[in-house]
């Protein structure tokens, strides 16, 4: 079927279909024409554009790109005339002025998008190589200085590749091969252009089409091997177009190779910043771009800016599901902080780098936990929804491990670079606080296990401000953690009843107190010496909360029943209960306070007497728990059969519960008071136990009879060296070290 364009009143056309008769009038009368006109005054015509003026030439060049654009409407018998014909206008007025030029070329431009974009490929093909004459042609012209004439002539090429959806891969594939060319044989010519090179590569990365992908990598790797000062002079697009590729899914290598170049731009860039970075200006307008104002343009403000594009793409491919993608972004970033940045950075720098990339990297670490937190149902309606494969796998296998990874690393910069980032201490025990308050248990020890290398490496190098900051840190991450939900559970007999809470969230909040206590004795062991009194006070009133929280849990045995009922700690055959928070943090608090007691620093001030105070009446508190306890024990056991025969039904069963659960606190109360407060009873001074021998005689007396062998033991030692002293009767292994300090009673 023939189609042609024929008018229907003033002003309107339309194309209709011709029968054969019609057709055969048409070709008579096409002939007829084409006899009369002389083709070579139609040459003539489009040659003397030259002389038109600029208004004129560019309603010229228009006119002539809408009668090219109706002729290519017929899909199946597109003409290309008028198409060729603005292909020699454009190629005889090139030489116009540079401003005049740009004129015609916006509408040429407009017309070249608008042919690749046609339904019929070989249309698009064609116009895409008309293109690449002009394109060849233009580029061998010098670029005037400050003008960007380049980078518009090549804008066409970069909207196919970005905002034509119509356009087909194959058109693409030869923009990118095209370009490829240019950068091959046109490299010295190109100045301006350069910049729209990087855009239209960062778009063939986009098109998740692996050959388009390859080759337009293969233009970047030849850019950057080439001359580097290419993509400092263009760095931020440079940058963006390599982190693109970075992204893509269809080649690991492809990404791999991208992270490998972002990390060597980063080298080149330090030994530019460091000549720089005590001449720049002040970055006021970068912390504004930062806190989520205006970008800034002008990259020579502050060398942070480029900086920033490198790292914060890094940090953007840690999200990425490919285990050696995500790896290498991540070792890469705090590599390239811990090498260039002591040497590169200022303090606004470093300021900029936690604030704009550290944070939010952890920050997006959390986030995607979280949202498969709430997929699985448990942050939100209980609706059945069940996650992607992408978040499920993020949560089991990819995120807690990359939280430890990030962590680790930070921790480590952190301590490398600890003259240089001190002041950032708040910034760091933020970051590991919200890893330790996360709502995964993962994350959680992750994150005390981070605090705990943290303050490993760099104890020694804590002054007392910052140790202060640490122990306050430390003692609300006690209260935060604290499983208070646990108190607010009533009373009741029935066992149809629900938790009131989300039993995972007290589950991980048990786990970190018992973290958290083994984390603060192992730095209180290691960095005794480095904290001030002040701060070692803090952390024992951290350790006195979480024990009588726990103690005071412990001794409500129908609320643990209750629990139980309702299904909390199900699988265990024991009620729920805090006994190892308990023990642990009493036996944390006896060890740090017989230490104050042996501390010279601990003399001044009224830290000294505190202490002496808080150590006797947690002894005296837990040395007569004991006793009690025990003797209720053995007065059960001496009980005769018929009367614990007779105690049968619920109340009997809740009272032998209560009876095992009394029993098994005081066997773990067995080794804290013959390892830890009989051993410190022993070694004190002889001045401060006598202080308190009044309450604490009757007390040993009473141990001396107890089941415990062990106990038993312990107390014949104390008894020998203490009271004997008072009695002028010294124990056969006093010696002159007797009363000496025993700095490894915190480690024993």
């Amino acid at each position: 079927e023939v189609v042609k364009r024929r008018a229907h009143g003033l002003g309107v056309s339309a194309l209709v279909a011709l029968g054969a008769e019609d057709r055969n009038v048409e070709l008579v009368n096409s002939e007829s024409i084409v006899s009369q006109i002389d083709s070579g005054q139609i040459e003539r015509l489009f040659n003397l554009s030259t002389q038109l003026s600029q208004a004129a030439i560019v309603h010229f060049v228009t006119q002539l790109a809408r009668v090219s654009k109706e002729e290519l409407e017929l899909v199946e018998q597109p003409r290309i005339f008028s198409l060729q014909k603005l292909v020699e206008v454009a190629d005889y007025n090139m030489g116009r002025a540079r401003l005049d030029w740009q004129k015609i070329w916006r509408v040429l431009a407009k017309h070249f998008v608008e042919v690749a974009s046609h339904p019929n490929k070989d249309v698009g093909m064609y116009g895409i190589d008309s293109l690449r004459q002009l394109s060849s042609k233009f580029l061998d012209k010098e670029e005037l200085a400050n003008f960007q004439f380049q980078a518009e002539f090549l804008l066409p090429f970069e909207s196919i590749m970005v905002s034509s959806p119509r356009v087909s891969r194959e058109v693409k594939e030869y923009v990118v091969n095209i370009i490829a060319w240019m950068v091959e044989n046109k490299k010295k010519n190109i100045k301006s252009g350069w910049k729209t090179v990087f855009r239209i590569v960062r778009a063939a990365a986009l098109e998740a089409y692996e050959p388009i992908e390859r080759s337009a990598f293969s233009i970047v790797e030849s850019i950057v091997s080439a001359s580097y000062e290419i993509l400092v002079e263009n760095f931020t697009d440079g940058i963006q177009a390599l982190l693109e590729f970075g992204k893509c899914k269809s080649n690991n290598e492809t990404s791999l190779k991208a992270i490998r170049h972002l990390l060597s731009a980063a080298e080149k860039l330090a030994s530019k910043t460091k000549d720089e970075i005590h001449v720049a200006p002040p970055p006021s307008t970068l912390v504004k771009e930062l806190s989520g104002g205006t970008a800034i343009s002008d990259v020579s403000r502050h060398p942070a800016e480029q900086w920033l594009h490198i790292l914060r793409g890094l940090s953007s491919l840690v999200s990425d599901l490919r285990r050696e993608v995500r790896s290498e972004a991540l070792s890469g970033l705090f590599e390239c902080l811990q090498t260039h940045g002591s040497v590169a950075f200022d303090e606004d720098t470093w300021r900029m780098v936690f604030n704009g990339v550290i944070k939010p990297l952890f920050d997006d670490i959390h986030h995607q936990l979280q949202d498969q937190r709430k997929q699985d149902g448990h942050g939100g309606p209980q609706d059945g929804h069940r996650s992607d494969g992408h978040a499920a796998l993020w949560a089991a296998q990819i995120g807690p491990p990359t939280c430890l990874q990030a962590l680790t690393a930070l921790v480590r910069l952190f301590e490398a670079n600890f003259a240089s980032l001190a002041f950032l201490l708040d910034d760091v025990l933020n970051i590991v606080r919200s890893c330790i308050t996360h709502d995964s248990e993962a994350v959680a020890r992750i994150g005390v296990e981070g605090l705990k290398q943290l303050l490993k490496l760099t104890g020694e190098k804590l002054d007392d401000e910052s140790w202060m900051k640490v122990t306050e840190c430390v003692k609300q991450l006690f209260t935060e953690s604290m499983p208070v939900k646990l108190m607010t559970v009533e009373i009741s007999t029935s066992s149809e009843a629900q938790l009131p809470f989300r039993r995972e969230d007290v589950v991980i909040q048990c786990v970190v107190q018992l973290l958290l206590i083994d984390m603060l004795q192992e730095t209180v062991t290691q960095h005794y010496g480095h904290i001030p009194p002040a701060g070692i006070m803090t952390l024992l009133d951290a350790l006195q909360g979480s024990f009588e929280f726990a103690q005071e849990f412990n001794q409500k045995i129908e609320l643990r029943q209750t629990l139980k009922r309702m299904g909390f700690i199900r699988e265990m055959r024991q009620l729920p209960g805090l006994l190892k928070q308990e023990r642990e943090a009493l036996s944390c608090s006896l060890k740090v306070l017989f230490q104050v007691q042996a501390d010279a620093r601990m003399s001044q001030g009224d830290c000294a007497s505190k202490g002496l105070e808080r150590l006797m009446r947690l002894c005296t508190t837990v040395l007569r728990t004991y006793v009690n306890k025990e003797r209720i024990l053995q007065e059960h056991a001496d009980a005769p059969a018929s009367e614990q025969q007779a105690a049968d039904g619920a109340a009997g069963q809740d009272r032998e519960a209560a009876a095992v659960e009394m029993e098994r606190e005081v066997m773990g109360l067995v080794p804290i008071i013959s390892d830890v407060v009989m051993r410190g009873l022993r070694d004190l001074r002889y001045e401060q136990f006598q202080r308190h021998v009044a309450d604490l005689f009757p007390l040993l007396c009473e141990l001396t009879i107890v089941n415990s062998r062990e106990v038993r033991e312990k107390v014949h030692e104390v008894l020998l060296r203490q009271v004997g002293h008072a009695l002028g009767v010294l124990a056969p292994a006093e010696d002159a070290t007797a009363g000496a300090p025993r700095p490894e009673v915190i480690g024993s």
